[in-house]
C-alpha cells in the first residue's frame, strides 16, 4: 500500500501545506473566520480537485483527508484568534484527527453523498455543518432537509456579476430570505469586485469571500485584512452603477 510520503512518483503529501483565505461579515467587517484550502509543493501543479478525484480513485483518499485535515488545524492554532471559525472541506466519512481548534464548520458539497448517521455523528462532537457551492448543481432544497445546515455558501456562478444581473440579485435575494427564516448564515463566495460586494449585502448576505476581501495566504496579512473590514464597517452609501442593478434595488 502506498505511503503518505510517496503515494506516487509526483506526489509527496509530507511536501503539501494549506493557505487560509478569510470569510468576513458583510455587515460590521470583522472577520468571521478562514477556510483552509490545500496547497501543493512550490513549483508544483497539482489542481487539489483533482488531486482528490485521483486520490479516490487510487485508494489514497484517506491519507490525503489525514493530511489536509491536520494541517488546517496546525494553521488554526498558529493564525486564527478570538473565536473566529476554521471552515474545512472534505468527506464526512473520514474522520477528524485529534485537535485543540474549538471553532470548527464542516463544509459539505451539494453533490456529496452523506449519510444521516455522518451527520448526526459530527453534530454530536460539536462541528457545524455549512452546505458549500449551493447553486452550482441543482440548488436542491431536499439537501437543506436531509442535512439542516447552519449555513449555506452560494457559489460562486451566482454571485459572481450579481451587481449587473437582475436575475442574479432576485436568486440572492431570495435565499437571503429563506436563511434569515431557518435561521442560516449565508455566504457569497466569490466576491471579487467592489461593486459585487455591495450588491451581495443588499441582498443579504451575512458573510463574503472572495479575491475582494482576501487571498489565499500561507500566512494570513491581518493589516490588508483590517483595511478590508474598514471599508465594510464605513460601507453606508452604497452606489452602484449598474442599471440593471439600480433597477432591482429601487422596487426593493
Amino acid at each position: 500500500m502506498a505511503t503518505s510520503t510517496n503515494l506516487a512518483a509526483d506526489v509527496r503529501l509530507d511536501e503539501f501545506t494549506v493557505a487560509l483565505q478569510p470569510v468576513l461579515n458583510l455587515g460590521n467587517g470583522k472577520v468571521h473566520g478562514f477556510e483552509a484550502l490545500l496547497r501543493g509543493p512550490a513549483g508544483c501543479d497539482v489542481n487539489p480537485p483533482a488531486l482528490f478525484r485521483r486520490a479516490r480513485r487510487e485508494h489514497w483518499l484517506g491519507e490525503l483527508e489525514s493530511r489536509a485535515r491536520s494541517l488546517a488545524f496546525e494553521a488554526a492554532e498558529r493564525y486564527l484568534e478570538g473565536e473566529e471559525v476554521l471552515f474545512l472541506n472534505g468527506d464526512l466519512r473520514f474522520p477528524l484527527p485529534q485537535h485543540r481548534y474549538p471553532h470548527v464548520v464542516m463544509e459539505v458539497s451539494e453533490a456529496q453523498d452523506v449519510s444521516h448517521h455522518h451527520v448526526e455523528k459530527l453534530r454530536h462532537q460539536g462541528l457545524k455543518l455549512y452546505l458549500d457551492d449551493y447553486g452550482v448543481s441543482h440548488g436542491n432544497l431536499a439537501r437543506i432537509l436531509d442535512i439542516r445546515p447552519c449555513g449555506l455558501k452560494v457559489d460562486r456562478s451566482i454571485v459572481r456579476g450579481i451587481s449587473e444581473d437582475a436575475r442574479r440579485f432576485a436568486i440572492a435575494r431570495a435565499l437571503a430570505m429563506l436563511a434569515t427564516d431557518l435561521g442560516m448564515d449565508l455566504v457569497a463566495e466569490g466576491i471579487e469586485t467592489s461593486e459585487d460586494l455591495v450588491a451581495a449585502r443588499r441582498a443579504g448576505f451575512t458573510l463574503g469571500q472572495g479575491y475582494y476581501l482576501g487571498r489565499p495566504r500561507l500566512d494570513p496579512n491581518r493589516e490588508e485584512i483590517d483595511r478590508v473590514s474598514q471599508l465594510l464597517s464605513n460601507m453606508v452609501i452604497e452606489r452602484v452603477t449598474s442599471a440593471r442593478f439600480r433597477l432591482v434595488a429601487s422596487s426593493m
